[in-house]
């Protein structure tokens, strides 16, 4: 993922739209989203299973913690590859020129802001961060009751 190095510069809206306009970064970026969103509800689960003593709520909080971490290490793994492709390729280190390009042209002016591609990414990633929470916390219920 890249990161701007002076994030408080007038131009760095221009590279951040660029950011999330890019496919790859924007599912990077999902992908944060989903782990950020795993270790909120297992949190929260958790404590709130410790408050009203209900040993399935923390069950369900230690089945998302495991969903998190198998997200973790994939998207780990897929950032390593792709980053032993980029090097392959002599790509690897030419974030300094992509941020000064962005940083020269500037902010862009995208219209519509969510295209049809974007609504789609995020119905997909919607029902499969769901669908693999049901998933996970059904197996921790389960492997509990066994």
């Amino acid at each position: 993922m890249r990161l701007n190095l002076n994030p408080f510069s007038p131009s760095a809206k221009g590279y951040y739209q660029r950011m999330v306009l890019d496919t790859a970064m924007r599912i990077q970026l999902r992908v944060l989203g989903v782990l950020v969103c795993l270790f909120g509800s297992s949190i929260f689960t958790a404590s709130l299973g410790s408050a009203l003593r209900v040993r399935s709520l923390n069950t369900v909080s230690e089945g998302l913690w495991v969903l998190m971490g198998l997200i973790f290490f994939a998207a780990w793994g897929v950032g390593l590859i792709l980053a032993i492709r980029q090097l392959i390729k002599g790509e690897l280190f030419n974030w300094w020129r992509m941020w000064k390009v962005s940083e020269d042209l500037g902010p862009i002016d995208a219209f519509p802001p969510v295209t049809p591609k974007m609504q789609s990414e995020a119905r997909f990633f919607t029902i499969a961060l769901l669908s693999l929470a049901v998933i996970s916390v059904i197996a921790a219920l389960f492997h509990r009751l066994m």
